[in-house]
């Protein structure tokens, strides 16, 4: 970092290290796309007019404007973020988050292109990650595959729950999300 004159800044080191990552991605293959994180952008990396940027730090919104300003296509995980350790009916955090809901443009908000349902491995091994991923990922499959005037919890819940008990008729271990609801298959223990 001394050599290079990027003092204590580790910013500038990792937009070194991504621009040189991604001009030789384009050298090898000049006609892909890619997929790269939020900071890349941020650290003010020069990336190709098709690069699609994932956001994921907060705040999401002001970081969705800006990217989309910029004129990238983007995905939003910031608020679907699976792994975190929570209590109850958290299903609902995750279906009431809409990637639209940021201050932009018509024209910006149509280069949102998707989201993405995170699980890291903090907290989750082999033991849970089923449990702690279902039902949850469903209520982020409904938030991003409806339309965007769909958005009645009451409504989601019977959808979400009737896909859980398919799931457990599947051998699928997903956990009660909604309390002790009614499905009419156990789980195997």
């Amino acid at each position: 970092m001394k050599k290079k004159g990027f003092g204590q800044d580790y910013s500038k080191l990792e937009q070194f290290y991504m621009q040189n990552l991604l001009d030789l991605i384009n050298k090898v293959s000049p006609k892909t796309g890619y997929i790269i994180w939020q900071e890349v952008v941020d650290n003010n990396v020069v990336v190709k007019p098709d690069t699609v940027v994932e956001v994921w730090k907060d705040p999401w919104p002001e970081e969705l404007s800006m990217v989309t300003k910029l004129g990238y296509r983007a995905l939003l995980s910031t608020c679907w973020y699976l792994n975190y350790i929570s209590y109850g009916d958290d299903w609902k955090k995750y279906y009431k988050c809409d990637p639209y809901d940021f201050p932009g443009t018509n024209e910006q908000k149509n280069l949102v292109i998707g989201g993405e349902a995170c699980m890291w491995g903090e907290y989750v091994d082999g033991s849970n990650v089923i449990t702690r991923t279902w039902p949850r990922a469903s209520a982020v499959a409904e938030r991003l595959w409806s339309a965007q005037n769909v958005t009645d919890i009451s409504d989601a819940q019977g959808r979400i729950e009737e896909h859980r008990c398919r799931m457990i008729r599947r051998g699928i271990k997903a956990e009660p999300f909604n309390g002790s609801g009614h499905c009419e298959y156990e789980v195997d223990l």
